[in-house]
């Protein structure tokens, strides 16, 4: 098994497979969490549901559609000297893909639902980033607050 990392990339509109989306808004990521039995490579399709983080009958469920095209898949390599990990390397221990998808949330993404939604990915340690002055960014903040993470 693989241990992989998911980056959902949140736009105003999304471009079919090989197009720009349009008018990022943030993003929700986890880095490590996820099993695959191999990498996903462009274009393969991940189920929705498996990205939900809480049980079935209280998830806010991701905005869009049921099978979602990766559009990156990005290698996190850790380097080695001498069999170790260097003393100055800050970030991965362990290599590990990110497979990256896009979803459309439209032009003003806001209302209880995606609070709601952002609130259940932080509590499960996805990170909440985006633009300045974006829901998305206000809303993972304030969730990160009101969990005391």
């Amino acid at each position: 098994m693989i241990n992989l990392g998911v980056r959902i990339e949140f736009y105003e509109s999304v471009g079919q497979m090989g197009e720009q989306s349009k008018g990022y808004l943030g993003a929700l990521e986890r880095t490590e969490g996820y099993r695959a039995s191999a990498v996903p490579q462009i274009g393969t399709f991940l189920m929705a549901a498996s990205l939900r983080v809480a049980d079935r009958a209280t998830a806010r469920s991701l905005p869009g559609p049921v099978q979602l095209p990766v559009r990156f898949v990005e290698h996190h390599l850790v380097p080695e000297r001498e069999g170790k990990v260097p003393v100055w390397w800050d970030s991965y221990q362990e290599p590990g893909p990110t497979v990256v998808v896009h979803m459309a949330l439209g032009s003003s993404p806001a209302g209880e639902p995606l609070r709601q939604m952002i609130r259940q990915y932080a509590a499960d340690g996805w990170e909440c980033t985006g633009p300045d002055g974006s829901k998305l960014r206000e809303y993972g903040l304030e969730a990160r607050r009101d969990l005391g993470l």
